[in-house]
């Protein structure tokens, strides 16, 4: 993950998960590469970037403040989580409403902040640059990066109409997409803990 030289300090890029998302993805050459990365870097400027310019912001200060609370009084703090867990769960349904899911276009993902991996149809080179977009399930949101092929081998037993298993690193990806990302991960991650000790406590 040498692409991202700012992940490589940071043990969020290999928090893992499994993962159902909406992804369109193309092979792009050296001068695409050039020109959409300046674009991915640049201030977004459009409705849907400010929007995830304030999502990140507010998000970051609410997480300050609790983990400040957490210091003095643990159960107040715990309650602040639950409570923005629950606008999130509501700000999530209300999204559902307004996207019309598609679940021909679903697919499965071992997702990360530094990468992603997933069952394709075609073989790419190694160290190929792909220009994708994902969006992220319940929320919505969509992440547009440029990545690299770290690998793409043959999987014998995979369906037939997605023989290759495609492995690749972000190397090109905006702050706020970003963040984002690794928000989305610790969530899961979090929610997948709380199923299992529930689970273990019926």
């Amino acid at each position: 993950m040498e692409n991202m030289s700012e992940f490589n300090s940071d043990r969020r890029e290999f928090f893992r998960i499994n993962d159902t998302v909406y992804i369109e993805f193309s092979l792009i050459n050296n001068e695409q590469e050039k020109d959409l990365a300046s674009t991915i870097h640049n201030a977004p400027g459009d409705e849907d970037g400010q929007q995830k310019q304030q999502l990140s912001t507010l998000q970051t200060s609410v997480s300050h403040l609790i983990d400040q609370i957490n210091q003095s009084d643990r159960e107040v703090a715990r309650a602040l989580r639950l409570l923005d867990d629950k606008i999130n769960l509501i700000a999530h349904s209300l999204q559902r409403l307004h996207n019309a899911e598609d679940n021909s276009k679903a697919i499965e993902a071992n997702l990360s902040a530094g990468g992603i991996a997933f069952l394709s149809a075609n073989k790419y080179d190694s160290k190929s640059s792909i220009e994708i977009k994902i969006e992220l399930r319940p929320s919505g949101t969509t992440l547009h990066a440029i990545a690299n092929v770290i690998a793409c081998n043959k999987v014998y037993d995979a369906p037939k109409e997605t023989p290759y298993h495609l492995r690749l690193v972000f190397s090109h990806m905006s702050e706020i997409d970003r963040n984002l990302l690794v928000r989305h991960t610790l969530s899961r991650q979090a929610e997948e803990l709380r199923t299992k000790s529930t689970q273990k406590s019926n």
